[in-house]
């Protein structure tokens, strides 16, 4: 029996064509639903559980699951041809789909959601993501709970303007800003961004743009599934009992909300203190969540009242203060950059560690096959926020893994490139003290440990969150720099992160049902005014990278040599490399092109590395400056060694402009010395000279 329905969505301004298949793939579940874009094709499954009505969030979780057959692939280990762990792609898609959704559910919906999308064939012309999201909303919808239903659409900045076009097949990715917004039909509620320094107007321009498209796929879901009615949701009877329950709870501890909220100290105890009381006290089982329920409803009503009436903030600040930042740079002598940055009880400590090419963190992923030579990791420890825990021996969180890579995405398209920086760079790091918004903190003391470092980066980047105190459209108030309790009991917290010019990063999360273009306008404006702020104390604090790296940083140089000799470096079996690396005491990192990074802790061996692979593969160019040891001493001039059993001669007249009576009154045994190529014969034989030098050096 076949129980397939099919939907056709067709974007009639971007021309493409979306494929919605309902079918009984998946049987025993609520939702089976293909989403089809030309060959992308993703399976979303979804099933409904018990109902927690006592539980204080949505018991949602969200999945996503690439398969390597999807593109063709045999990935995985030589001993496990299979899918392992989520890909770093997967647990952001998956994050993605969860902030898109949740706010989407009326707070007083509190079942238990399942939902798995996989990704069984994959176009690289077609976004899997976006069809996923748009998999889950229609799946939801099918299903006639109190959702409200949401689409998204994804859209490329390149060559000054918006495009649905996927440009990763044919485009440098560095070039190309990519934004991603989700909503309901009257307010966007997600937008991710990256890119490289967009204006306001062009990020608006962008969020205008998928927003239209929101509303017409939003319209064909409601034209196949009415939306649904919000009754008969809750236990009216229990959360007037909980009323009670709490407010006999606040008059045995003489608790005074306003108080509690409102003591003008950031990070002050109080308000944990109520929580532990209350988590601690001998309620019935079945009713403490509904209590806890009660005590979220009203700090968020006192929270509200004291923001849009009294228009204060719970520490006493101004709705647009930033608290107070400290920077302190070089705290760590034996690594190779550092910076600690300090806003209010937000610490964050940042490293960099510089290695070689060869260390670049290599991808084999189903939308991504390549390496990574910049690495963002972002660690959140218990006692951050100064809880019981240990952070050993675990893998880093979903939350962990999207605000590492929130902040890479800020920072990565001002890296220099690898022609440029040679570098393989790695920056972690560690929030030693939490209290809003760790994920902008993070990158603003990565740029200041970038700086320490001495990577060429030409600006600083810097990151803020903006929140809101919300009752209607024409009742609101953003708040500059949100800490905990404005980002608990507010409507949003809006990451922006980006230079004096413009926008790197953006990530939106709301807790209200979204926000209009203007609000997206006024924060933004809101996000530029605090970014300018913290970036001149940035610049202040540390105007320009290091001239000079880390004595402790490895050093790096190139070469490039004709693509067909490298066989001739490498030798049998790697047996010419691997006898260079071990006799020079460096790493060597060969790419087909015929570049070639040499890696070492000396100069000097760097040198002779460099010397001895251009020796093989007849690299050596005349006048090119090259360093030799003085190995023999001739009554005609001096042998030096290039590269072990690789000499070159230096005769008595290439040695002085002036006739010179002894080849010992400039050059003794054992010196290293700077000498250019004069000739190489067809015997292989070099000879070098002493007296161009200064000259070729200066040319040079």
């Amino acid at each position: 029996m076949n129980k397939t329905k099919e939907y056709i969505y067709h974007s009639k301004d971007y021309d493409l064509e979306i494929c919605f298949q309902l079918n009984d793939w998946a049987s025993r579940s609520m939702v089976s639903l293909l989403t089809k874009s030309k060959d992308t094709v993703i399976l979303t499954v979804i099933n409904l559980g018990e109902q927690l009505p006592e539980s204080d969030f949505l018991p949602l979780t969200v999945d996503y699951e690439e398969k390597f057959y999807a593109g063709g692939k045999i990935f995985g280990s030589r001993f496990l041809r299979r899918e392992g762990k989520p890909s770093i792609n997967s647990i952001l898609n998956a994050r993605l789909i969860d902030r898109s959704i949740r706010p989407a559910f009326p707070q007083i919906f509190k079942t238990k959601i399942h939902i798995t999308n996989t990704l069984l064939s994959y176009d690289p012309q077609s976004e899997p993501d976006l069809l996923a999201l748009l998999g889950t909303s229609f799946g939801l919808a099918s299903l006639n709970l109190p959702f409200n239903i949401i689409a998204g659409w994804k859209l490329y900045f390149y060559n000054n303007q918006w495009s649905l076009v996927n440009p990763n097949s044919s485009l440098n990715n560095n070039l190309v800003s990519e934004l991603f917004v989700s909503g309901t039909k009257n307010k966007i509620n997600m937008i991710e961004f990256e890119g490289l320094e967009l204006s306001n107007d062009e990020v608006i321009q962008g969020c205008d743009l998928a927003f239209k498209e929101i509303k017409k796929i939003i319209n064909f879901i409601e034209s196949i599934f009415p939306s649904s009615s919000l009754e008969n949701i809750g236990s009216n009877e229990k959360l007037k009992l909980a009323e009670s329950l709490f407010d006999e709870f606040c008059a045995k501890y003489n608790i005074d909300l306003q108080k509690s909220l409102f003591s003008n100290i950031e990070g002050d105890k109080s308000l944990d203190e109520i929580f532990v009381h209350l988590e601690n006290e001998e309620i019935e089982a079945s009713m403490k969540g509904y209590v806890f329920q009660i005590l979220q409803k009203k700090l968020k009503e006192i929270f509200q009242k004291g923001v849009l009436v009294s228009k204060i903030r719970p520490d006493g600040r101004k709705l647009d203060e930033i608290r107070k930042i400290d920077l302190k740079l070089g705290i760590l002598p034996r690594v190779h950059g550092s910076a600690l940055f300090q806003r209010g009880l937000t610490h964050i400590l940042s490293t960099v560690t510089l290695g070689s090419p060869g260390e670049e963190l290599v991808l084999k992923e189903l939308e991504y096959e390549g390496a990574k030579h910049f690495m963002h990791h972002y660690n959140f420890p218990p006692y951050s926020t100064g809880e019981l825990g240990s952070n050993m021996s675990r893998s880093p969180s979903r939350r962990e893994i999207g605000h590492g890579e929130l902040a890479e995405k800020a920072i990565k398209r001002l890296i220099p490139s690898q022609e440029d920086f040679p570098y393989t760079i790695r920056v972690v790091s560690e929030v030693l003290s939490s209290n809003g918004s760790t994920s902008m903190g993070s990158v603003c003391a990565s740029s200041l440990a970038l700086f320490d470092a001495g990577v060429p980066l030409l600006k600083h980047i810097a990151g803020i969150s903006i929140g809101i105190a919300y009752e209607n459209d024409n009742n609101y108030a953003l708040l500059t720099d949100i800490q905990g309790p404005e980002d608990f009991f507010g409507g949003m917290d809006f990451k922006v992160a980006g230079t004096d010019k413009g926008i790197t990063a953006i990530q939106l999360d709301v807790k209200i049902e979204g926000l209009n273009l203007s609000q997206i306008k006024e924060s933004l404006l809101a996000a530029e005014k605090a970014r300018k702020n913290i970036l001149s104390l940035m610049t202040k604090g540390i105007p320009r990278y290091r001239r000079s790296l880390s004595p402790f940083a490895p050093k790096i140089e190139s070469l490039k040599i004709d693509p067909s000799k490298i066989g001739l470096v490498i030798g049998s079996g790697g047996k010419t490399i691997n006898e260079i690396i071990t006799s020079t005491n460096t790493k060597i990192d060969i790419y087909p092109t015929g570049t070639i990074y040499i890696t070492g802790e000396k100069l000097e061996d760097i040198e002779l590395a460099k010397n001895w692979i251009k020796i093989i593969s007849n690299s050596l160019i005349n006048g090119e400056v090259v360093t030799g040891k003085v190995v023999k001493i001739l009554p005609f001039g001096a042998v030096l060694e290039l590269a072990p059993q690789k000499t070159a001669l230096l005769h008595i007249s290439e040695i002085s402009d002036k006739r010179i009576d002894k080849v010992e009154d400039k050059v003794k045994l054992g010196d290293n010395i700077k000498v250019t190529i004069k000739e190489v014969n067809d015997d292989g034989k070099i000879y070098v000279s002493l007296k161009n030098v200064r000259r070729a050096t200066k040319e040079n």
